[in-house]
Parts: structure tokens; sequence; C-alpha cells
């Protein structure tokens, strides 16, 4: 529940952030290009561009990778309560309607986790496919807040 709070949160700020830095990154590097100032006010302009433009730019996109790791992390919590709750079988529509999720995106999610976890298929006589998970021992989820602290990470390893 709290990561797909999070992730709905981090989304719209991450979002807000990203067009208020972008929109300010660009007003202040076309301002430097058309005007060429130099000395103080081009070091003003600079420092400007660095804490009003790139700063929030660059969190705003942190903020929308952790909130779509997040959303992530909520869907597999959605899915192995499933699975446990219905011992291991499980239709598309069911989790579709669990998850709130497009039938073609719960089909590639439950797709890639039959593919993960070995599963075996069921169809029933109206047609409707189960995918039915082994009691094999099921990797459990990470931890709720895994998932920023993991997108935090990454981020810090790429600089």
């Amino acid at each position: 529940m709290l990561n797909q709070i999070w992730g709905k949160l981090g989304k719209l700020i991450g979002g807000l952030l990203l067009v208020g830095g972008g929109t300010v990154s660009l007003g202040l590097l076309l301002g430097i290009a058309i005007a060429h100032p130099g000395g103080i006010l081009l070091t003003f302009l600079l420092t400007l561009l660095a804490f009003f433009g790139l700063t929030p730019l660059a969190l705003g996109g942190l903020l929308m990778y952790s909130s779509f790791k997040a959303e992530h992390h909520a869907i597999r919590d959605r899915f192995f309560y499933l699975l446990q709750a219905n011992q291991g079988r499980l239709s598309v529509l069911d989790f579709a309607v669990a998850t709130r999720l497009e039938p073609a995106i719960a089909r590639r999610h439950m797709d890639a986790w039959a593919k993960e976890f070995a599963a075996e298929f069921e169809v029933t006589e109206t047609g409707e496919i189960y995918y039915l998970f082994t009691n094999a021992p099921l990797p459990l989820p990470e931890h709720r807040f895994q998932a920023v602290g993991q997108a935090v990470r990454e981020v810090w390893r790429s600089l």
C-alpha cells in the first residue's frame, strides 16, 4: 500500500520538479546564450542554473525513477499476496482486477513471472487460462522501502 502511494506521489512531485527545473534551466541557458553576460552576472546566472535548474531537474528524475520502482514492487507484493491467497493458482483477470492494471499489462507481468518461477498453465472449459505456480519456495518480495534505497544506490553508482 505504501509503495502504491509513494509511486503516485513520487510521480507527481518528480514530474513537477522535472518541468520546473527544465523550464528554469532552459530559460537561464537561453538568457546566457542570447545576452552573453560576463563576470559577476555570468557567475550569478550559472549559480541560479545549478541551484534552481539542474538540481530540481536531477531530483525530479530521481523521484520519477524511484516511484516507478516503488510501483513495480507494489505490483510484485500484490502478486505474492494473491499467490498465497489462491494457493498458487491465478488468472490474468484476477491479477488485473486486484492490481487495477489493464489486462495486457497484467498479462506481461504474469508471463514474466511464469518464466521466472516455471509456472504451468491450466485452461478451463470456458477458455480462461490459469497460471499454476508450484509449492516450491518462491523468493520473497523485497522490503517496501528497499526500492527507494536501491534507486538512490543505482543513481549514486552511475555518477
